[in-house]
């Protein structure tokens, strides 16, 4: 009965952020009020508040989820003996992609990750704001970067002592970074700013006798 109930808990969670994610896609953020979200997702207000405290917690939420999908994919090819940089291309061309597409949540997503406390907050809510739930969003990022750059340094590519962690959240802080001010108008003006950030950050972690162009050398 106990993991009936956590089911049960764990779905309607699910439910909301979808609901949300959905509702914000269409109108974003700010036209989106608790009561469309509550309806959407067939709960009452209240409930809607015990899940979640903002707005931004939902729309982290489903972020997440996203993003995880994206990274079990990326392991999955990566364990079938995949290119790390077919990898890589694949999971920043689909990032880039939804980055373009929902470029009005992005701002939401951006702060959020970057330190900006989530708006919207429910008076006499009490939010986990330190570490919060954008640093989960960003190690939840960075998790998706960092088997890549594993491969990458196992193959002999990156520097033996070359920190991947923090090459990790450097490249994701980089990429939300050009997300949030680059005035992309498309996916191929995003990926060739993140080419220009990713060349900068990797430069010192490469192997010594290994250039940029080399990554996408193996096939």
């Amino acid at each position: 009965m106990k993991v009936d109930r956590q089911e049960q808990e764990e779905a309607r969670r699910d439910r909301i952020a979808r609901a949300a994610f959905e509702l914000f896609a269409r109108s974003g953020l700010d036209a989106i009020s608790a009561q469309d979200i509550a309806r959407a997702a067939y709960v009452s207000r209240t409930n809607l508040y015990r899940y979640y405290p903002s707005k931004v917690h939902m729309l982290l939420a489903h972020f997440e989820k996203a993003v995880q999908a994206s990274r079990d994919d990326a392991l999955e090819r990566l364990r079938a003996g995949a290119n790390p940089q077919q990898v890589w291309d694949k999971v920043t061309g689909r990032m880039a992609d939804l980055g373009v597409r929902y470029r009005h949540l992005v701002g939401a997503v951006g702060q959020a990750v970057l330190g900006a406390a989530p708006e919207e907050e429910r008076p006499g809510a009490t939010v986990d704001r330190a570490p919060g739930d954008g640093l989960r969003t960003a190690l939840t990022l960075a998790a998706l970067v960092q088997p890549v750059l594993l491969a990458m340094q196992t193959q002999g590519r990156l520097r033996p002592e070359a920190n991947v962690n923090m090459l990790s959240v450097l490249l994701v802080d980089a990429f939300i970074l050009a997300l949030l001010h680059g005035g992309h108008r498309d996916q191929r003006d995003v990926l060739r700013d993140w080419q220009d950030r990713f060349s900068l950050l990797m430069h010192g972690a490469l192997a010594p006798g290994v250039q940029l162009r080399d990554l996408d050398s193996q096939n």
